[in-house]
């Protein structure tokens, strides 16, 4: 073989390997989602409550630092559901922003408005390590953990009869070809 042919591969094998590293290097995953708003229409007083959700998760392998949420402006009353240290501040245009110092991996943390007169209009979500990413949510039921246990004992049966049956299919290739 040619020595720069093998210089261009022994490269080009790096170039992959470290691709791969970084790929699945450990890092945080910060995502949000918005699961519910009611409004509370009541007579007396003649006002509209309306209640918000906001749920944060960082669903990597690493904290994410110096989380930011970014409100229009400052909404009328605002909880987290735990127990979590924040500080409030505000842009120069007017922009309300909480700071949480961080969420550690696999944690999560919940924000209930309550609103009266300002609906709260989320900006954006980040963090030092780059925006929060909306994910879509909907309910699902919890099965049973027989019930799971079969649901991936079949699917295993179906691969093990998937890799069979191609093997087989490819062994026929070779006897057809001569190899």
């Amino acid at each position: 073989m040619n020595p720069i042919v093998g210089y261009v591969i022994t490269g080009l094998v790096s170039f992959l390997v470290g691709l791969a590293l970084q790929r699945f290097a450990d890092k945080p995953k910060l995502q949000y989602f918005l699961p519910g708003t009611f409004t509370f229409a009541l007579n007396y007083p003649k006002i509209k409550l309306q209640t918000d959700s906001l749920t944060i998760q960082n669903g990597g392998r690493k904290s994410a630092t110096n989380i930011e949420i970014v409100h229009k402006e400052k909404p009328d009353h605002f909880q987290f559901s735990q127990a979590i240290a924040y500080k409030e501040e505000f842009n120069p245009n007017g922009e309300h922003i909480i700071k949480i110092d961080s969420l550690g991996p696999k944690e999560f943390l919940n924000i209930q408005y309550l609103s009266h007169s300002k609906i709260p209009v989320l900006l954006r979500v980040r963090s030092d390590q780059g925006a929060a990413q909306l994910i879509q949510v909907q309910f699902q039921p919890i099965y049973s953990k027989w019930y799971l246990f079969f649901v991936g004992l079949l699917m295993l049966s179906g691969l093990g009869l998937l890799l069979y049956w191609g093997f087989k299919a490819v062994s026929y290739l070779f006897k057809i070809i001569g190899a």
